[in-house]
């Protein structure tokens, strides 16, 4: 379904609403495949480059990012994200976001957000954001969404703690990137 090379476009969205909440373009670099089950897609890795746009529709914003990144998307897992990066390669952070399981399409990955995001520094350090806009939601997901959401938060640390893919070694820790 995806190819190096190919642009993907990333939604996420708010549930129950389905209302884009953001949205940004993003280049193919790695398709990895279930071992098992070659045929099947187990995750995807976009690249997007310094100066990409991030459309965050929710706070009517269109922005120009001074910053590369990574953000891989894997089958049936309930978050997504990878490194921010600057233009040398230098990691700066770690940018989590947790959601549903992604729906691929051939030109799109789109997903619920869940609110819950966890940022890492350099050096793995993980700190979970927007609890409370999590908690003041909550009501809306289903139950199952809920208590995926808290799993995934601890899949994320274990994640960063073990540097898997697409973690890389820890460095030197950065003051942290302002967000939108």
């Amino acid at each position: 379904m995806y190819g190096p090379g190919q642009i993907v476009r990333l939604e996420f969205f708010k549930y129950p609403e389905r209302r884009r909440h953001y949205w940004w373009e993003a280049r193919v670099v790695e398709v990895r495949r279930d071992g098992a089950a070659p045929e099947r897609l187990s995750a995807v890795l976009l690249h997007m480059p310094v100066g990409f746009s991030f459309h965050h529709e929710t706070k009517g914003l269109a922005l120009r990012m001074d910053h590369q990144a990574y953000v891989a998307f894997f089958t049936g897992r309930w978050y997504s994200g990878g490194p921010d990066l600057d233009a040398s390669g230098r990691v700066l952070e770690y940018y989590w976001n947790v959601q549903t399981p992604p729906t691929f399409e051939p030109d799109r990955i789109w997903q619920y957000d869940l609110e819950l995001d966890v940022r890492a520094r350099a050096d793995h350090a993980c700190e979970v954001r927007d609890v409370d806009e999590f908690e003041a939601r909550r009501h809306l997901y289903p139950a199952a969404w809920v208590e995926a959401a808290w799993q995934a938060v601890e899949e994320i640390r274990a994640l960063m703690r073990e540097a898997r893919w697409p973690v890389l070694p820890p460095s030197a820790p950065h003051p942290w990137m302002a967000r939108p």
